[in-house]
């Protein structure tokens, strides 16, 4: 699941809108957020996206013999950034401001949507997330500030509801109903053309 911690993120941008809920209007603030970070946070996603952005530098320098198995050049150098659709909800973001601690802004129950992954050459990759927020009303003057800004920002999902939420990367499939074992009946030389189930109880009778 994704998530980061203590890591450098850029605000792009902070726009302000509408939200409907029910018959009440409220507002709602879109931060769009970009950071950079090692290919692995692609595992969160799913474990093929790497393999299939990149693979093993075919003229390795010191840092890629240091760990000749990694991935760390393009594999399609001319792909742009690719989207990943997926809604996320219950987050909650740190975002440093000030001395810190008390001072930070807390957004809560956050949903986080409009994922691009930019894969770059070394191993690294620009992930960009749109984060929608219900900040308090001192702290939408603090966020707006930031566009442009590299700051500090913890991005934690919520607590799993069930056990196998728990365990999703190693959940265990589904069951499925046994196939049927019914034996198909061949038919005998008397019933040709038209063989029928009941054929054997008739004869008998």
């Amino acid at each position: 699941m994704f998530q980061l911690k203590d890591t450098k993120v850029l605000i792009a941008s902070v726009n302000a809108r509408a939200e409907k809920h029910g018959d009440r209007t409220e507002p709602a603030f879109d931060l769009t957020c970009e950071v950079s970070c090692p290919s692995t946070v692609l595992d969160m996603f799913n474990k093929e996206l790497r393999p299939m952005l990149y693979k093993k530098n075919d003229q390795p320098d010191l840092v890629d013999q240091a760990d000749p198995e990694a991935l760390t050049a393009l594999r399609f150098p001319k792909v742009d950034a690719l989207k990943w659709e997926l809604d996320l909800a219950g987050y909650a973001i740190r975002v440093a401001y000030g001395i810190g601690g008390p001072s930070d802004i807390q957004l809560g129950d956050c949903k986080i949507d409009g994922f691009k992954f930019k894969a770059q050459q070394g191993g690294t990759v620009s992930v960009r997330f749109r984060v929608i927020a219900h900040p308090k009303t001192e702290d939408v003057g603090r966020l707006c500030e930031m566009i442009q800004n590299t700051i500090e920002m913890d991005v934690t999902p919520p607590e799993p509801a069930t056990v196998q939420e728990l365990f999703s990367d190693n959940a265990a499939p589904a069951e499925t109903a046994p196939a049927s074992k019914k034996k198909t009946r061949v038919a005998t030389l008397e019933e040709w053309p038209f063989p029928t189930e009941n054929n054997d109880t008739t004869k008998a009778a």
